[in-house]
């Protein structure tokens, strides 16, 4: 596990941002504490689940003529909970989340990955909204969530410019109040490359629209995903006059979080948690045991931070405001 731990804050002089979308949740013990005399920290994290399939090694069944496929023969949702459940995040974000798709067993998973965790807050926003078809008898959704400890005011759903003929990108944010002050979280997941063209060309595009979002905004704001781009790519640059990337402030070592895998050591950084300027952190981890390798193709990162604007004194057990649920009553908003 790479880590950083003692109160680091950053720079007040960038500007700050925030979007809006939703899911709160439970918390476990914390294995940092905050320094005696500040703030009780918020843990966040980010984690790209890969629709619960693990690094199992297994052999897939073949897929009938006319039917759907099986599930994924190394689906292992249980897996991605109990990597969650270890790091005890109060916000998560998560990418690659799949509803009723055959491949995953057709679970409505950002309803079983909540309901594991004791989660009763979260937003799901589909970036893929399909009629049945040859993945799924059922109409079926993929995409990215938000799981919160905490009530959430308000849940979005914004597409992304994507091209034609590559699968289509979008970003989800949610409002929480934590101790007096609202926040902006987002969950996000950038384009991919193929084999043979870059998609970077996209993620301009897509930075561009985050960027358009966060300039609307004037609460604190959260932003975590998976970018699908080194931290010096030019098109993760513009995010640096917003927000601060916490493991370059923090961080120890690469941070590398893909890919994932059973030996090996992961060889990209490409999965952030981003935070408006002024925000303080505990810890930045990128947690990388057994458990982690086994259950997706990325690592997650976890970090402990203390926003601009927390009210001395205030409890965060009774946060206001009414849980949006999902906005479209699917889990997200179109």
């Amino acid at each position: 596990m790479s880590r950083a731990a003692g109160w680091v804050a950053l720079s007040a002089g960038l500007l700050a941002a925030c979007v809006s979308s939703t899911q709160p949740t439970a918390v476990g013990p914390r294995s940092e504490q905050p320094p005696q005399g500040s703030n009780p920290g918020l843990r966040v994290m980010t984690y790209n689940i890969k629709r619960g399939q693990s690094n199992t090694p297994c052999t897939q069944p073949p897929v009938l003529p006319d039917q759907p496929p099986s599930p994924s023969c190394n689906l292992d949702l249980d897996g991605t909970i109990a990597v969650l459940r270890a790091h005890a995040p109060e916000i998560v974000a998560l990418q690659e989340v799949d509803r009723f798709w055959a491949r995953s067993g057709y679970a409505d998973q950002p309803a079983v990955i909540a309901a594991g965790l004791g989660m009763p807050h979260s937003c799901f926003a589909p970036n893929l909204d399909h009629a049945p078809d040859n993945h799924s008898n059922r109409p079926h959704q993929y995409g990215t969530a938000l799981l919160s400890r905490y009530p959430v005011h308000s849940c979005s759903h914004t597409l992304l410019t994507t091209f034609a003929g590559w699968e289509q990108r979008g970003i989800v944010g949610a409002v929480v109040t934590l101790r007096g002050v609202p926040v902006r979280v987002f969950s996000t997941h950038l384009q991919a490359s193929g084999t043979v063209v870059s998609a970077a060309p996209q993620r301009v595009l897509q930075v561009r629209d985050i960027i358009s979002l966060l300039s609307a905004a004037g609460e604190p704001v959260v932003l975590m995903g998976d970018f699908n781009a080194g931290s010096t790519s030019e098109e993760l640059a513009p995010l640096s006059t917003r927000l601060v990337d916490l493991w370059q402030v923090a961080g120890t070592g690469p941070g590398n979080t893909s890919p994932a895998q059973l030996t090996g050591d992961p060889t990209s950084r490409i999965d952030y948690i981003f935070a408006s300027p002024g925000t303080a952190i505990s810890s930045v981890t990128v947690p990388i045991d057994m458990q982690t390798r086994v259950a997706s193709d990325h690592y997650p990162v976890v970090a402990d931070i203390a926003l601009p604007g927390w009210l001395p004194g205030a409890t965060r057990k009774d946060e206001g405001g009414a849980s949006p649920s999902h906005p479209d009553g699917k889990g997200g908003n179109h």
